[in-house]
């Protein structure tokens, strides 16, 4: 027997209980109704649509659009949290990380780009601490984002 795709039903599932939730005035958190949430709960549709039907198709996006969505709701709210370009990177390297441990293969993508998530996050703090070379820190901030274009360049043409 063929099996039928789940997406369409969960989505339809999901959008008719966001849009519900809203016609009833029912509020469950203050940012229920925002374009955020639609994002958590479009996430959402793509991991419940990934893990249930054990299919790791829709896996990476629904992590991202999940973590996405979370980040977007606690930007602003968590001082700890990050509310800059490295928070969407962490999110990425994250998702492609947890991804990986499920299909056994490609832990080095996933943690690339959640370190380089990380040290753009912490770079400030980093150069901090090393203050004594802060004229060389000074000129590696300038010039930091050369190594990360080289060392892609270099992942991507290297000889197997």
């Amino acid at each position: 027997m063929k099996q039928r795709p789940a997406f369409p039903a969960y989505f339809l599932i999901m959008i008719g209980a966001y849009f519900l939730l809203q016609k009833l005035n029912i509020v469950l958190f203050p940012e229920q109704n925002s374009w955020q949430t639609l994002i958590l709960m479009f996430g959402a549709v793509f991991l419940l649509t990934s893990l249930a039907g054990k299919d790791d198709t829709y896996l990476v996006t629904g992590l991202i659009m999940t973590g996405l969505g979370i980040h977007f709701l606690m930007s602003g709210k968590n001082p700890a949290w990050p509310n800059h370009p490295a928070g969407i990177t962490i999110i990425v390297g994250a998702s492609l990380l947890l991804a990986s441990f499920k299909a056994k293969s490609g832990y080095a993508s996933g943690a690339v780009v959640l370190l380089a998530g990380l040290f753009i996050h912490y770079f400030q703090q980093i150069a901090d601490t090393f203050s004594q070379l802060q004229q060389g820190i000074g000129y590696a901030e300038k010039f930091w984002p050369f190594l990360f274009l080289a060392a892609g360049l270099f992942l991507l043409f290297r000889k197997k």
